[in-house]
């Protein structure tokens, strides 16, 4: 088979230095992670949230579950934590659900915002559950992200969708729970058990509720589920890529650029237009995770 990749850009790959090839990889899962965002918010005008999250997981598990689809029966037996991983695929459909839903309610910038408060969530249930220390400037910086959050939402004074602020705090706090267990589990169990439990049973967790709420889509809307599906594999894949070539901690920052990305596309083809409360709110949740960053990175999720 030929190779289709120039030799040229090839060996310029190849010269440079791992974390700036896993920043470029990043930057691509973050260009890659609000265009499925955003066809999540289009699709979700015609056919119920669950279907496209059924169809998400489903492709998902076409891609990736099946290369190891042959020993799934033997792993599955073998595992001795078969209850914990079956709770981390609840917690992270939990997640999709609550972050799905805050999509559609919210501006495309204020649910990409509020899903940054994942890394405070980490810290609070690193330090409850896992009994990790965290130092005041940990503190300080989940202190800096919830009032950024709160700023965001402005209760009370404002027309944004409360109920869709609350459901993005929930899906960044069942991310941050789900992440914790993955931390937990991949300490015991291969990546690859945690992605055939994750594909394999949220596909049929929420197959019975795709049945259910089955509208027939549309050619187009089909093809838009589809895409969703694939660019969750062909982003995580290069998330997980970056993550071998680069450091966490110097990656993670790369994410933050999923704002940007949220305020161009929704610029560009939803008509969105961010206020000055919502730029602010951002500013001030980003500067809190990187806060909580400097003094330690972010665990990397198996898949997201």
């Amino acid at each position: 088979m030929p190779n289709l990749i120039p030799p040229r850009l090839v060996t310029a790959w190849g010269g440079l230095s791992g974390n700036i090839r896993g920043s470029l990889l990043m930057l691509i899962n973050a260009l890659i992670f609000s265009i499925m965002v955003a066809l999540i918010k289009v699709s979700s005008s015609t056919v119920p949230i669950t279907l496209v999250m059924f169809f998400s997981v489903a492709t998902q598990f076409l891609f990736i579950g099946m290369r190891h689809f042959r020993g799934f029966g033997q792993a599955v037996m073998g595992s001795t934590l078969r209850g914990a991983h079956l709770l981390r695929v609840f917690l992270l459909v939990s997640s999709m659900y609550a972050g799905f839903s805050a999509v559609v309610l919210l501006p495309l910038a204020e649910a990409t915002a509020i899903s940054f408060s994942k890394a405070f969530f980490v810290t609070l249930f690193a330090a409850i559950l896992l009994k990790e220390a965290v130092g005041p400037k940990r503190w300080l910086a989940v202190a800096i992200g919830f009032g950024g959050i709160l700023i965001l939402a402005r209760p009370g004074g404002g027309d944004l969708s409360v109920t869709g602020a609350a459901l993005g705090v929930i899906s960044a706090a069942t991310a941050a729970a789900g992440a914790i267990s993955t931390r937990f589990l991949a300490q015991r169990d291969p990546a690859s058990l945690l992605l055939l439990y994750q594909t394999a049973f949220g596909t049929l967790m929420l197959a019975p509720v795709a049945i259910w709420n089955w509208v027939s889509p549309d050619l187009a809307t089909l093809g838009v589920l589809v895409g969703t599906g694939l660019l969750s594999v062909i982003g995580n894949t290069s998330m997980i890529m970056a993550l071998k070539m680069g450091e966490a901690s110097a990656l993670a920052p790369v994410d933050f650029t999923r704002a940007v990305f949220a305020v161009l596309i929704g610029l560009a083809f939803l008509s969105e237009v961010p206020t000055l409360t919502a730029v602010i709110g951002t500013l001030v949740v980003i500067a809190g995770a990187l806060l909580s960053l400097s003094r330690s990175p972010k665990p990397p999720d198996i898949i997201s």
